[in-house]
């Protein structure tokens, strides 16, 4: 864990190596996997969502309202951003019921490489997960995560995006997370978005779809709505969540 905390801090020199780009609005919403873009120097930025998931297995039901996942980005440079993250959720089933927080995570971004013709744009990212011995779905010792990212706009309206994780929740060996995404702009308003993203644990594999779509309602505001399906078992899983991200400061 101390090399994750490690190489966290390495993210913010290494964002040199990036061009220098202007950035328009960017949201890291809605979506497993995260967008190269990272906010300029100076920019804030406010992302929270809202959610149901029902889960049913082997006869019995269970569910997870989520009632706040919030992301907060500032730019510390055209070229890496600081980033905040907490979720607070409330789970129920037959035989339990949790009401909490799920993590709260900080952590940086940086742009290594803008793209050039067929080469994607390349960002890092690192997150250190807070432990907690208040709440049983936070990890008892410090977890983090560093990845990979990647983006390349194939036209003017289609993008792809892939990342790799390596990810430690409480344990030695980590948990691999990699997705793909493709990103269709209709106008200046209107985006959709399709993924593909799966988690490898040690004896395990989860395989997940998401749909979404995305409206800018102005030039500092996007609104979202999205959905998951879980590719191992159809049926036993569904989900809705929507979402806003605000850019607080002006352009």
């Amino acid at each position: 864990m101390r090399k994750t905390i490690a190489l966290l801090f390495t993210l913010l020199p290494l964002s040199a190596l990036a061009q220098s780009e202007e950035a328009g609005f960017t949201a890291d919403r809605p979506g497993a996997t995260t967008s190269t873009d990272v906010l300029p120097k100076g920019r804030l930025q406010w992302e929270m969502g809202m959610g149901y998931q029902q889960v049913r297995q082997d006869g019995a039901m269970s569910y997870i309202w989520t009632l706040n996942t919030t992301l907060i980005r500032f730019g510390i440079s055209d070229y890496a951003e600081l980033r905040l993250q907490g979720d607070w959720n409330n789970e129920g089933g037959e035989i339990f019921d949790y009401n909490g927080s799920e993590n709260v995570v900080i952590g940086a971004k940086a742009k290594l490489f803008d793209g050039w013709r067929f080469l994607p744009a390349v960002s890092m990212l690192g997150n250190v997960i807070i432990p907690s011995k208040h709440y049983d779905n936070m990890p008892n010792n410090w977890s983090g995560q560093m990845g990979l990212l990647f983006q390349n706009q194939l036209t003017s309206w289609l993008s792809l995006g892939y990342e790799g994780d390596l990810m430690w929740f409480d344990a030695e060996k980590p948990i691999i997370f990699y997705g793909a995404c493709l990103g269709f702009t209709l106008n200046d308003r209107w985006q959709l978005m399709a993924e593909e993203y799966n988690y490898k644990y040690p004896n395990s594999t989860e395989n997940w779809m998401e749909l979404g779509v995305a409206c800018q309602l102005s030039r500092r505001v996007q609104i979202d709505v999205n959905t998951d399906v879980y590719l191992n078992d159809f049926k036993s899983f569904w989900s809705i969540a929507v979402g806003v991200a605000w850019q607080i400061t002006k352009k």
